[in-house]
């Protein structure tokens, strides 16, 4: 009998050992989970952010003077007073909008753009996230009739 008991020495050590590293594994999983989470959160941000920027431009241009010259001139071009507001917004509001700005190099990055096809609207902003390589972007459009 104490030859069996004697073979079976350290069998509660070692369920221990196994019982703690699926216990740490389990923490681990929980981590990442909370990790992935945090991630989540932070780029539903951003998109909402986006979302409103869109629509506070379009907003704004069915608010004023509706007509092609006067959308055209306002937004249509980089150097409209209502485009270059609302661009002042976005590049405060999105992260990795860098402004033009010129003899700087990596300036003028993921700057938004609104196109003016006839009565056609379409208006997109791109951000890039802090621990992102890659570019996110936000597009909507609308027809704005007189």
């Amino acid at each position: 009998m104490k030859k069996s008991l004697h073979k079976q020495r350290g069998s509660l050590m070692l369920e221990s050992l196994i019982a703690i590293l699926i216990f740490s594994l389990g923490i681990l999983s929980l981590v990442a989970l909370l990790g992935a989470s945090v991630n989540d959160t932070a780029s539903a941000k951003y998109r909402t952010e986006a979302s409103l920027l869109v629509n506070q431009v379009i907003g704004e241009m069915w608010a004023g003077d509706k007509t092609n010259a006067s959308l055209v001139a306002n937004y249509g071009t980089t150097s409209g007073a209502p485009y270059l507001a609302w661009k002042a917004r976005v590049v405060q509001t999105l992260p990795g909008v860098v402004d033009a700005v010129e003899g700087t190099p990596g300036s003028g990055q993921n700057l938004p753009t609104i196109v003016i096809d006839g009565t056609l609207v379409t208006v997109t902003v791109f951000w890039q996230a802090p621990s992102e390589s890659g570019r996110h972007n936000f597009v909507a459009a609308t027809r704005i009739h007189e």
